[in-house]
């Protein structure tokens, strides 16, 4: 009997999907014109229910609070429902006791998942809201993808499909391609060291900022500064590293974007800079730079408020507060614009490292309702999709901050997956077990630092080091990580390094010697693909890669045993 795949609105209004099978997925697709007026859609809920005690799990992608993708066993618990929105990757799993699949959803929309426990039954479903004031009004298909899998698939197997669908569609390129371009090689192989440089008080007490009122800025590290730390790193035998400026611009990190120059007098100006660079580059290190095109602060002598999101509401989209006060996010249609006037200006500069774009991977971009440049879901994922494409041909490699599926065919580096418990760890309903699924299906697409709190990992935690180490991690420092004030968290950690003082520096620069050489061994590791991924109840985790190797970590407080090794807590093992 052929299976029917319903939506349910918010009234229980039943929707029936079209149904069309292509090689081996099933294509479903919903007619915008069936639930034009619906306030919420609610879909496949029926094709997930199961009941409490039965094997199998549901695997949902994690957004960038969390640690990793949940893995839900259905274990008996009390009635509870959880919307789980912003998922980094457009996917999710079922591994039931009569049913497995991979479910591929279309991003067109800003979705959520609804996971829910009642009376002991488990379901999730995925879930549009067409009345909130920042996402969309019905405008397009919804298109859903189901790829059958056997009951006996594997967490590897759920990846490997994901990863083969969108390299056979031409939707990504692997690692080993990207790194035709030399600043991708480069980077594989050598550790990435971000300084700030200088900011304002963030958040900033002055939230309209303007010439008259504009708090100072924090001088941490001039360019002078900068060519000192690039001395050491060489005097203390660090073959290859790249050096990223954060901060450089006018007024310092979020200081006054979407303006950039000029570069900021007191580290230097324009001329201090240029010579940092040809500095850096003559020692043979490589150097990059920060920019910004979501965020604008009124200051700028580049705002304008035709490039601000429009919410449903006719309200601007004021998001954030930081060092230039409040922040307005930008249209991603006006982020393309702009991109295309600043940044060939940053080109001239010379860096020749792979340019870092901030945000811009790490959220799902707006919808702007403005009449002069609508940009819904779609339009807008275009719109980045193309930035990141630009951006990449012009500076010759690309980075940003996430790592959101629809950017990865020409990201090249993911400053982290996610936050983790960058702000503190809080309850999830459903995220006990959080697993890098994400690392299993990427590794091998793009370099990645796993979380924030593994910024700096020589200095944090045992756990931090293991989660680096199992995840496939580059090692990535940030001098000055820690800007916050106010009481608010610094995601990077509380913990930092600087180089005020020549001590400082130097200290600074022996732990960032250290990991390079340690790292330059596995460094191709990186071209290869991860296998699988287990989690084993005395504490140890194993990564396997296709190649056969394995790194298993002891994540517990007290020795376990691995295939007949003792490994010491908060230690690893490369078999």
């Amino acid at each position: 009997m052929e299976r029917i795949y319903k939506a349910y609105d918010e009234t229980g209004k039943e929707y029936v999907f079209e149904v069309n099978r292509q090689g081996g997925s099933l294509f479903l697709t919903l007619k915008k014109e069936l639930f034009e007026g619906a306030k919420q859609l609610r879909a496949l809920r029926d094709l997930s229910e199961t009941k409490a005690g039965q094997d199998g799990y549901y695997l949902i992608p994690r957004n960038i609070g969390m640690m990793g993708d949940m893995q839900i066993m259905f274990t008996k618990r009390a009635d509870e429902t959880y919307l789980h929105d912003r998922p980094i990757m457009s996917m999710y799993a079922l591994k039931l006791e009569n049913y497995c699949a991979l479910i591929r959803i279309e991003r067109n929309y800003k979705y959520a998942f609804e996971i829910s426990v009642k009376d002991g039954c488990y379901s999730v479903c995925v879930c549009f809201d067409f009345e909130d004031v920042k996402k969309d009004p019905v405008y397009d298909d919804i298109r859903i993808e189901i790829v059958e899998l056997p009951l006996s698939a594997k967490l590897g197997d759920f990846a490997r499909t994901e990863r083969g669908i969108r390299l056979e569609r031409g939707e990504l390129r692997t690692l080993r391609e990207k790194c035709e371009e030399p600043a991708v090689e480069y980077a594989r192989k050598y550790p990435l060291i971000r300084i700030r440089l200088g900011w304002k008080p963030s958040p900033s007490p002055v939230l309209h900022q303007n010439l008259e009122n504009e708090p100072d800025m924090f001088v941490a590290c001039s360019f002078e500064r900068v060519r000192s730390i690039a001395d050491e790193l060489k005097r203390q035998g660090v073959e290859g590293a790249e050096l990223q400026l954060v901060g450089w611009n006018r007024s310092g990190h979020d200081g006054r974007f979407p303006q950039l120059f000029p570069a900021d007098p007191r580290l230097g100006g324009n001329e201090g800079l240029k010579k940092t660079i040809e500095h850096v580059k003559n020692l043979g290190y490589r150097i990059s730079l920060h920019t910004n095109l979501i965020d604008s602060y009124e200051i700028a002598n580049t705002f304008t408020w035709d490039d601000v999101c429009v919410k449903k509401d006719g309200e601007y989209d004021q998001t954030g507060h930081f060092g230039g006060g409040y922040s307005y996010h930008v249209c991603p249609k006006r982020q393309l614009k702009n991109n295309r006037r600043d940044l060939p200006d940053v080109a001239k500069l010379g860096t020749n490292g792979v340019h870092f774009t901030d945000v811009i991977s790490i959220v799902e971009p707006d919808s702007c309702h403005a009449k002069e440049h609508v940009s819904y879901t779609k339009d807008s994922i275009e719109a980045v999709q193309t930035i990141v494409r630009e951006s990449r041909e012009l500076m010759g490699a690309f980075s940003s901050e996430g790592t959101m599926d629809f950017t990865l065919k020409y990201l090249d580096y993911g400053l982290y997956i996610s936050f983790g418990d960058g702000f503190g760890k809080k309850y999830i309903p459903f995220g006990e077990r959080c697993i890098p699924f994400f690392e299993l299906t990427y590794h091998g697409i793009l370099l990645y630092n796993p979380i924030s709190p593994t910024v700096n990992y020589p200095i944090k935690t045992a756990r931090d080091k293991l989660i680096y180490l199992l995840r496939g991690g580059r090692p990535t420092f940030y001098i000055y990580s820690k800007f916050r004030t106010g009481g608010k968290a610094n995601w990077m950690g509380e913990i930092d390094l600087t180089t005020e003082t020549d001590e400082a520096m130097r200290e600074t620069a022996g732990f960032i010697a250290d990991s390079a050489r340690e790292y330059l061994s596995r460094a191709d590791k990186q071209l290869v693909y991860m296998e699988n991924y287990e989690i084993y109840e005395n504490g140890v985790e194993v990564v396997t890669y296709e190649d056969g190797s394995r790194v298993a970590g002891n994540f517990s407080e007290r020795p376990a045993v691995y295939d007949g090794h003792t490994i010491p807590a908060g230690e690893a093992l490369i078999l």
